[in-house]
């Protein structure tokens, strides 16, 4: 009789680590917001809307024939319209020599108009809570296309909330720099190291 031998551990690449998962939870978050950010916001960065797009283009027609929603086909026609517009937008920006950070998610035009004294991350919020009000109301005469609208309240929350903590983290970074910088500058005036 051969002894059993333990299980053998996946190799370290085939495991699904949770960085990988939340990364994933990320991208996929990001396609669904922009399913609907793009009729609610403006002046998206170059790649604001890039491989994203076509994620979101898949996502869109797939929920449709899963769901069995047809309503999603007349706004997956819409949505490429948006997109369109927002292209269109890009390259008026462009001619004008207007800059703007490439991955930039949009300007929420929307949300500024509706609460013109709030700051910008905070009229972002908004969006959500406006796909959430919508969605419910759409809900109550097309239940599948409702909830696809209502959960653009988590996609764009979660997206925004990664942006915000990936902002802060950046700051720490460069503020532990300028302290590390200031510490080797007093290390080297002093003449001893």
């Amino acid at each position: 009789m051969f002894p059993h031998s333990p299980p053998q551990a996946p190799p370290p690449g085939d495991r699904l680590t949770m960085a990988a998962s939340f990364n994933t939870a990320n991208f996929l978050s990001h396609a669904h917001a922009l399913a609907l950010t793009v009729f609610l916001r403006t002046d998206f960065g170059r790649e604001g809307i890039g491989i994203h797009g076509l994620v979101t283009f898949v996502l869109i027609l797939g929920y449709g024939s899963f769901a069995q929603c047809y309503a999603m086909f007349p706004f997956f026609l819409l949505w490429i319209l948006a997109v369109i517009c927002q292209r269109v937008r890009q390259f008026v920006n462009w001619r004008r020599g207007v800059i703007i950070h490439s991955y930039y998610n949009g300007y929420p035009w929307l949300s500024k108009r509706l609460f013109p004294r709030m700051s910008e991350l905070n009229a972002k919020g908004v969006d959500a809570f406006l796909c959430l009000a919508i969605g419910g109301v759409i809900a109550q005469f097309d239940k599948p296309f409702g909830l696809f609208i209502m959960a653009g309240f988590a996609s764009i929350l979660f997206t925004e909330a990664v942006i915000v903590e990936s902002t802060k983290r950046r700051l720490q970074a460069m503020q532990d720099a300028e302290l590390e910088q200031r510490y080797l500058a007093e290390k080297y005036k002093s003449g001893r190291f």
